[in-house]
């Protein structure tokens, strides 16, 4: 199989914003996307229901892909090498808030294995085939939280603080995947390759003093700091992949109403979805590279 359109892996794409995601690129009829799941059954599942919201079945592409199995994201390049010979964008949407661990060291390990190390690998496994499109504007958009920004877990007179949102295991992910975009943004600038971390309203200033979701009122420290991780994450890949012309971005969506949370949150899952959309398809990738996209324009720092 071959496409003419722009190529876009989504991972995590079965629900949620994941979801929405893809089903806001396959509708403009711009994008081939491939539907990312942990299994077979789920990404087919989730294609079949695509279709039912009049999406192009020629635009969806199901993919097997589960982030915590390096066997299983080699496969899944495998598969998009032998099917496509390239992808254009990638977005590493996958990632959890909660975990049915007993112990806290395996409550942390199981957040970032899926926050942190899933986004990682996936990156790492499929820059070759990034390196193989031809496409002007190639990205990676790396799905972060604002509550993995350490300048903000801190305020004491945050509504959404460290203080009663402690959760450290994921709020440690999301920091760890915003340098991660930050550090891949700057390795792929020369190749043309942007990397994008997107926030959504409501959740990039998680410890302004004002803000009703800092650190001091949300501390899940685990999850904040999973995402501090991916934003660190984003950051060095940005530098290492600027030669290349890669864009390396962090996107928030924000505090939506998904399964992660319950179905809680304060927004649709399709309005936090326009954010990393925006992030993978609008703007200029030079300039986004190694960035922290939101709703909202805050000039606050990571």
């Amino acid at each position: 199989m071959t496409t003419s359109k722009i190529l876009v892996l989504i991972t995590g794409a079965n629900q949620g914003i994941g979801f929405a995601v893809a089903q806001q690129l396959a509708s403009s009829g711009k994008f081939h996307v491939l539907v990312g799941a942990r299994t077979t059954l789920k990404a087919e599942a989730a294609v079949k229901e695509l279709e039912s919201d009049a999406v192009d079945k020629s635009a969806l592409t199901p993919i097997t892909i589960d982030v915590t199995d390096d066997a299983s994201i080699a496969a899944a390049a495998q598969t998009v090498s032998e099917t496509f010979g390239r992808l254009d964008i990638l977005i590493n949407n996958a990632g959890i808030a909660q975990t049915p661990a007993t112990t806290l060291r395996e409550q942390y390990r199981q957040v970032f294995d899926v926050n942190v190390f899933g986004i990682v690998v996936v990156m790492d496994t499929f820059l070759p085939l990034l390196r193989a499109s031809t496409y002007s504007d190639r990205r990676i958009v790396n799905v972060t939280s604002g509550q993995g920004l350490i300048s903000r877990a801190g305020h004491k007179d945050h509504p959404a603080s460290a203080k009663t949102y402690f959760i450290p295991d994921y709020r440690s992910s999301k920091a760890a995947v915003n340098m991660i975009t930050v550090a891949h943004a700057v390795k792929l600038a020369d190749e043309k390759i942007a990397v994008i971390a997107a926030v959504a309203r409501g959740s990039r200033n998680d410890s302004h003093k004002d803000h009703p979701a800092s650190a001091k009122t949300y501390f899940i420290p685990d999850y904040r700091s999973s995402k501090a991780a991916v934003n660190m994450i984003t950051v060095a890949h940005a530098v290492k992949l600027a030669d290349e012309k890669i864009a390396v971005i962090a996107a928030a969506p924000g505090y939506c109403r998904t399964s992660i949370n319950g179905g809680q949150g304060v927004k649709e899952a399709s309005d936090g979805a326009r954010v990393i959309v925006r992030a993978a398809t609008e703007g200029d990738p030079e300039k986004l590279s190694g960035t922290f996209v939101a709703d909202e324009q805050w000039s606050l720092g990571w």
